[in-house]
């Protein structure tokens, strides 16, 4: 499940409306299952280019597991915490 956080909390002393950072969280789940769809992936580009197959599918393949892999790097997980 991924947790998204955003709210605005009001301080009744002052005008101003301090605001909450958005918050993403990933459930250990949820990144496993994203880095297993990425190491598939990562497979399939690499089937694709030892087989000189056609290079859309090379993009495709590239660009998700690329994805998937920075959004796994810099999205912390969620802390039982």
């Amino acid at each position: 499940m991924v947790v998204i956080h955003l709210g605005l909390k009001h301080n009744p002393s002052s005008q101003n409306t301090e605001r909450k950072l958005l918050t993403v969280q990933l459930t250990p789940a949820i990144a496993t299952v994203i880095f297993v769809l990425a190491c598939l992936s990562g497979y399939q580009y690499r089937r694709v280019w030892k087989a000189e197959g056609p290079h859309w599918q090379l993009w495709v393949f590239g660009i998700f597991t690329a994805a998937a892999l920075l959004f796994l790097g810099f999205v912390p997980l969620e802390t039982g915490a």
